[in-house]
């Protein structure tokens, strides 16, 4: 068997062993990689030198052989090389010089990165040669060497012995090593192996003053120590008998504090008691029959009944009538359900039938088993009857405005109507009665005016109805705010012509894809930029389209016009709201546009603000969030600026 410094030391042994493998390997293949690539620089040179030559001499790719070869085999000899074979991009031979010895030795393998013959006596080369941008082609060399391998040989050989030379004195000295450094340890077990304790000792006593000879010396003290531990067991005894005492002591502390947790717990369940008196809820405790053990004065209030009547009735007897039937179910359900919050009916003393909200608690004891159930019972007759009066408040509500809405249908019917007829024959009219009378032309145009701005108040009217009782349908979509607000600021130029005011449109966004109803956006800008150009007399109105923060984009409306008030700002987007009131007024408008513009922003989940002073313009602000595409898979195709 072998023991376990034997083992430790055999390990020891092994591993330096590796090591100095290692080493060797190591050694061997650098210093014949070395050698390998010194032989395989010389071969490179020449071949790249043959090759730099034909580079400068373009005319042996000529079509036609070329003659001349003394400078070529000259540089040949120069360079030990024995055959070369010129091939075109095509792969057709040029030109070859001792095309016999190639073929010898299949020249063509080189281009397999076969690069030594099978007789060790060529080096076999292949290089791209390129004449021009269009012509180009290979050389295949063969250079000779027999006396490099043989030289290349003797090194590698060589470094093989030196590198075994190396491994075999690593092992030998690493065993020497390891049977000196493991001698003290081997003495050390011989001498624990001993079974007298007395013997051990005085083995452990001649042991040199060096670490094996401290451990020996705390081995020795451990043993001494052994001798000691039958005296010390019965001081451990006494030690047990006081700990005894102490656990004694700790059990009268834990009595005392039992005494104190029962004495808590009366007041606690006095505590409860209390509550229970006096909660404003009724609350029952039943056992598991269904007969009551305790009420509260809040449900003999609420049943008309005293707690002595109470006490050990079933609460069956609560329950509209004594039938089965499905009242029983629900006396079922609390019965047996853990924790049910129930809406039923009870009867009171006097026969009437109130709603009463029924939540049940079980309580057990410590073994899981069922002692009583804890209900509390909330009248909601008050409740219900409030709920069926907003029931019906809510019918009359949705009656009122259906009627609404029907009525503005009917409306807008009754008035677009007429105002179809009329609006077409106007210019009819005119153009009937021409230049003749200017009187009559001019009553045509204010009838035109106000046709139109009757049809205007119409549509405004209709809209806000349909945005503000939800029946607006919108179709969200994926478009790009500048073809659309480029169009609209188009739509105005002639009008702003006519009052000489300037219109710009500028785009310094990015990307500015939202997704959105395309209707009511177009109804935003076109109230604003409208609105714009009716209240600016002179200056200019500018539509601008910017990147905000948080992946948005902002679009600001701004002009040069009347402004607005700060006290009236604050109800700018109030339906019907004007800040010029009255028959006196110098601008037209019913005060539905910007009303209807909130509400469409809105509707697109954007944000608009208004900044404004007084007789200086006013500039409108609508910010929306961007669309965003998401790169997967099945798009991965779209280009970044899609995206």
């Amino acid at each position: 068997m072998i023991y376990k410094p034997q083992k430790l030391q055999l390990s020891l042994t092994i591993q330096f062993a590796v090591f100095f493998i290692l080493i060797t390997v190591f050694i061997y293949a650098y210093f014949s990689q070395k050698f390998e690539e010194e032989v395989l620089d010389k071969f490179t040179f020449k071949s790249e030198i043959i090759a730099k030559f034909l580079e400068q001499n373009p005319q042996f790719f000529a079509t036609d052989t070329f003659n001349d070869k003394t400078q070529l085999i000259q540089l040949m000899m120069l360079n030990d090389v024995s055959y070369l074979v010129l091939e075109d991009q095509h792969g057709s031979i040029l030109d070859a010089i001792n095309l016999d010895i190639a073929e010898y030795y299949l020249y063509v393998a080189a281009n397999n990165n076969d690069n030594i013959s099978f007789d060790e006596t060529i080096y076999r080369v292949v290089l791209p040669v390129q004449v021009s941008q269009s012509n180009t082609g290979k050389v295949y060399l063969g250079l000779k060497a027999g006396l490099v391998a043989a030289d290349l040989k003797k090194k590698t050989y060589l470094t093989a012995l030196f590198s075994l030379t190396i491994l075999l004195g690593g092992m030998v000295f690493t065993y020497f090593l390891s049977s000196i450094s493991f001698r003290p340890i081997t003495k050390l077990i011989s001498a624990l192996s001993k079974s007298d304790i007395k013997e051990q000792k005085l083995l452990l006593t001649k042991f040199k003053n060096n670490e094996i000879g401290l451990l020996a010396q705390k081995i020795y003290n451990i043993l001494n120590d052994l001798d000691k531990s039958s005296t010390e067991v019965s001081t451990l005894n006494e030690r047990l008998q006081d700990a005894f005492r102490e656990k004694i002591y700790e059990l009268d502390i834990e009595i005392n504090n039992r005494k104190k947790a029962e004495s808590f717990l009366k007041k606690t369940e006095e505590m409860f008691k209390v509550l229970f008196e006096s909660a404003p809820i009724g609350m029952l405790i039943v056992s598991k029959d269904g007969k009551v053990f305790k009420s509260n004065k809040a449900f003999c209030d609420t049943v008309g009944y005293d707690e002595l009547e109470i006490v050990r009735m079933n609460i069956k007897n609560f329950f509209e009538g004594n039938s089965l039937g499905s009242l029983r179910s629900s006396y079922q359900m609390i019965m047996e359900s853990e924790s049910l919050d129930l809406e039923c009916k009870l009867t009171k003393r006097n026969g009437r039938k109130l709603f009463a909200l029924i939540k049940s608690i079980r309580i057990k004891d410590e073994n899981e088993e069922l002692i009583s159930t804890l209900l509390q019972v909330l009248d909601i007759t008050q409740i219900k009857r409030v709920q069926a009066e907003l029931e019906t408040a809510l019918d009359k509500a949705k009656e009122s405005d259906r009627l609404k809405s029907a009525f503005l249908a009917q409306m807008s019917h009754e008035i677009r109507t007429p105002l179809n007829v009329i609006l077409p024959a106007i210019p009819l009219l005119a153009d009937e009665i021409g230049k003749k009378d200017i009187e009559l032309v001019s009553i045509l145009h204010a009838v035109d005016n106000a046709g139109k701005r009757l049809h205007r108040t119409i549509d405004m009217i209709l809209s806000m109805s349909a945005v503000q009782s939800g029946n607006y349908k919108a179709k969200f979509e994926k478009f790009n705010l500048v073809e659309d607000l480029k169009n609209l600021s188009k739509e105005f130029t002639n009008l702003a012509k006519e009052k000489g005011l300037e219109i710009f449109f500028t785009n310094n966004s990015l990307s500015s894809d939202i997704s959105a109803d395309r209707y009511t956006i177009g109804q935003v800008f076109q109230n604003l930029i409208g609105n714009a150009v009716k209240y600016t007399q002179r200056g200019q109105v500018s539509v601008t389209i910017d990147d905000y923060e948080d992946n948005r984009v902002v679009v600001k409306v701004e002009d040069t016009g009347i402004g607005m008030s700060e006290k009236y700002i604050k109800n700018l987007f109030t339906p019907f709201s004007q800040e010029d009131a009255g028959q006196t007024r110098k601008y037209e408008g019913n005060g539905l546009g910007l009303a209807l513009v909130k509400e469409y922003v809105t509707l697109n989940k954007g944000i608009i603000t208004v900044e404004s002073e007084k007789n200086k313009g006013s500039l409108f602000s609508v910010i929306f969030e961007k669309k965003i595409i998401k790169v997967t898979p099945e798009n991965k195709h779209l280009m970044l600026n899609e995206v």
